[in-house]
């Protein structure tokens, strides 16, 4: 199938009419879905979390184990394999547009002093020639806290590095020839935009950083406070005093949309753990019989079972204001309704001191995307390799999660799996372990112990923003540690399907795995075929270089009945709920 000039239809030389179709040609939209500030800005719009990144990828650089062993250490994009001798090494060469978005190396490894050196847009001279003694620890140009951050024994730092063309990350290698600091441990992510995305490459020269520098500096300064400030439009469902019966659900609120939930806050201030496990979080948009949000409170806040007070950007359970216990700020739009109520699962009534849901009734365009949050459980098998975090199809885009681990042994072990994500069947991305995935090291700053920490040696916890750790310890028959992670720049966008697993296997038969994942996902198909970062007129050609093709899974995105062939009936899906979002 393709398209002349004319709007008509052609298939093997063979005309056919199709005006529904012509018309959607002409009056289909066209240009940029939209443009934010992609630095500073992702992070400063708020609702823009929950809006879809169309032709945006992520990108993982690190220093993984390419055999699929656990040294995960001292392997570069070139050269190749397990490098102990000192050399020059490309760690990653990412082609842009795009953006670095987070720089993370242990802290031991990283007082080494690594060579940093970025390259940009196939230049011959670096951009960035610093050290990891300065990137991370905060002392680079205008690098620094709080968003280069020591944590936990390891340290990030989260300035936003532009790149328009491309970017090159190199080092200078350290020899080693056993267990220690020397060996590189490191992880870059990045986030490449649309062709024809206008990015201006990092500035060198520039003493200050970018204008829009100072607000996040202040969002993240002012953590706990809601992202977007106040609003003067926005409306509050409250509930006083509560006692929700055993086996009964209690609504929160039910809106009819449009519109947009800016915070919920629950109080519950005598429960014990055993209530905040029962009581689960409810959320229902549009009429769905199966709620996209479903978690306990205690799992979905990170609240009770001797974890931290915390205030992190999106969530915590320290409010900043008085009498408003655990918040919620991630921003959750819907378009037709939304219900939120929360059912005991108990066998007992269990009470509830208050509830708030601030929402605002308004137009929500296309591209925004329904907050999901689901929990899943496993207890390690003997043989079981990943604990599966997240599975799902459709179209969205996966933010973070907080992640329970224990286990009867007095081994952190636990901590050597990598997380794994697979995107779109294809792309995938693989951590270095799983305190380096929320910006630890060496076991939370349990082993290679650096005592010029924050939080010292042997932390049970440690907050920040955008990553902690809630409750890490280790007794004689025991080990535990709970984290959580948000991914809001760096965010990993799926046009048809994610899986988010982290290795188990280094756990003991038995380990209890728990995690609240979040992610934000469109209802229903918009397709952007040709992966421009538009959804216009072009999907259609795209759609047509599928016409008539089987067994191609998921064909670029044309085969939308489930046939396994791409026909008439596709392109009538295609056209139908391409008009209903206009």
């Amino acid at each position: 199938m393709g398209f002349r000039n004319d709007g008509v239809l052609f298939d093997g030389g063979k005309m056919k009419s199709r005006t529904f179709l012509f018309l959607i040609l002409v009056v289909g939209p066209a240009g940029r879905v939209f443009s934010l500030d992609w630095a500073y800005g992702v992070y400063t719009r708020w609702e823009d979390w929950a809006r879809l990144r169309l032709g945006q990828k992520a990108h993982l650089v690190s220093s993984y184990d390419r055999t699929g062993a656990n040294w995960d250490a001292s392997y570069y994009e070139s050269p190749t394999g397990f490098i102990q001798e000192p050399l020059t090494a490309t760690l990653g060469t990412v082609q842009g547009p795009g953006m670095i978005y987070r720089f993370w190396m242990p802290h031991m490894t990283a007082k080494q002093g690594f060579p940093v050196r970025v390259y940009f847009d196939g230049e011959e001279t670096p951009r960035i020639n610093s050290t990891s003694i300065e990137v991370l620890g905060g002392t680079f140009k205008y690098f620094a806290a709080p968003l280069a951050t020591t944590f936990a024994g390891g340290q990030v730092c989260y300035e936003p590095i532009p790149f328009s063309g491309s970017v090159r990350l190199e080092t200078d290698t350290i020899p080693s020839s056993h267990w220690s600091a020397e060996w590189h441990y490191y992880q870059f992510s990045c986030v490449t935009f649309p062709p024809g995305t206008e990015i201006t490459s990092f500035d060198p020269c520039d003493p200050d950083g970018p204008d829009e520098r100072p607000s996040l500096v202040s969002l993240f300064d002012n953590v706990g406070e809601h992202p977007a400030g106040d609003s003067p439009t926005a409306l509050v469902e409250a509930r006083g005093n509560t006692e929700i019966p055993q086996g009964e659900c209690f609504k929160i609120a039910e809106l009819s949309g449009p519109g947009l939930i800016r915070s919920m806050n629950i109080r519950m201030d005598d429960a014990d753990d055993a209530e905040l496990e029962a009581l689960r979080l409810k959320i229902y948009y549009d009429g769905q019989a199966v709620p996209a949000v479903d978690a306990p409170v205690g799992r979905f806040f990170g609240a009770g079972g001797l974890r931290a007070a915390y205030r992190s950007l999106p969530l915590g359970t320290d409010s900043p204001e008085p009498g408003e216990g655990f918040y919620c700020y991630w921003p959750m739009p819907f378009r037709e309704s939304v219900v939120v109520q929360f059912c005991n699962t108990s066998t007992a009534s269990i009470a509830v001191n208050s509830t708030s849901l601030e929402y605002e009734l308004k137009e929500i365009d296309r591209y925004m995307c329904y907050l999901h949050a689901a929990e899943n459980s496993s207890v390690k098998q003997a043989e079981q390799i990943y604990h599966n975090v997240l599975s799902t199809t459709g179209r969205g885009h996966y933010v973070g999660e907080l992640l329970y681990v224990a286990q009867d042994a007095n081994d952190f072990r636990m901590l050597e799996g990598d997380d794994v994500i697979t995107v779109d069947g294809g792309t995938v991305l693989n951590g270095t372990g799983l305190e380096d995935t929320y910006n630890g090291g060496y076991y939370y700053n349990w082993v290679g112990i650096q005592y010029d920490e924050p939080e010292g040696a042997r932390p049970q916890s440690a907050i920040r923003p955008l990553n902690g750790i809630l409750y890490v310890n280790r007794t004689v028959d025991s080990a535990r540690a709970d984290q959580y992670r948000w991914r809001i720049a760096d965010g990993i966008p799926f046009k048809r399907s994610i899986e988010v697993n982290v290795e188990c296997r280094y756990s003991v038969t038995g380990a209890r795995w728990t995690s609240v994942v979040f992610w934000y996902q469109l209802p229903g198909m918009l397709e952007d075929i040709n992966e421009d970062g538009d959804v216009d007129a072009l999907d259609f050609t795209a759609f047509g270089n599928w016409w008539g093709q089987a067994d191609c899974g998921v064909c670029g995105g044309a085969e939308l009945t489930g046939d396994g062939t791409v026909g008439a009936e596709d392109l009538q899906v295609f056209a139908e709920k391409w008009l209903a979002v206009e």
